[in-house]
């Protein structure tokens, strides 16, 4: 266990345990896509509606699948709908500077680099859905699609995957799991 460290306001405070989880399986996409002024609204629309059911629904892939997969009676739209919202967890946005060769020559820009990483966050019993192979259909459609049709200018728009990435967690001990005489989730 262990020892209480002084705050600053010289009361003791426990120092916090993490467990760790993993490491399991990921899946890393990035897309990058030409940094310019006018993007910015459509980028953070499209990266907002990854955790909007109503909003995926409207994505006419989602629509033209849901209307595919009803002829299965074991298809659950609801869950499947869940599933393709909470597959995106979140994401990073970051910038970089590259060269890159077109017809015209060398051109040199600045891009943004939109780095997602999916995980399966639910306990191994409660597995209805592969989040990785629906993390594929997110990234494909729900943002890939999106980028390059609703921006529509640029000749080509990137998204990389990175195969077998492993993710491990450091999760923070909730305080019941490290009081005096319990042991902490995760110890032997």
């Amino acid at each position: 266990m262990s020892q209480p460290e002084k705050s600053r306001g010289g009361r003791s405070k426990q120092k916090a345990e993490y467990v760790l989880e993993g490491p399991k399986p990921a899946r890393i996409y990035e897309g990058i896509i030409p940094k310019k002024l006018g993007y910015f609204g459509k980028i953070q629309e499209i990266l907002e509606d990854l955790f909007d059911e109503q909003a995926i629904l409207r994505v006419p892939f989602v629509r033209n699948s849901i209307s595919k997969r009803r002829r299965d009676r074991r298809f659950d739209e609801k869950a499947w709908i869940k599933s393709l919202c909470g597959a995106s967890r979140g994401y990073s946005i970051y910038e970089m500077d590259g060269r890159y060769l077109s017809e015209q020559g060398p051109i040199d820009e600045r891009v943004l680099v939109i780095r997602f990483i999916f995980h399966d966050p639910r306990p191994n019993d409660d597995r209805d859905t592969d989040f990785l192979a629906v993390s594929l259909e997110v990234v494909n459609y729900l943002v890939a699609h999106r980028f390059a049709s609703e921006l529509g200018v640029e000749e080509e728009i990137w998204f990389l995957e990175y195969s077998n990435p492993q993710l491990a967690i450091w999760r923070k001990n909730s305080p019941q799991d490290t009081e005096p005489g319990k042991k902490a989730k995760g110890s032997t």
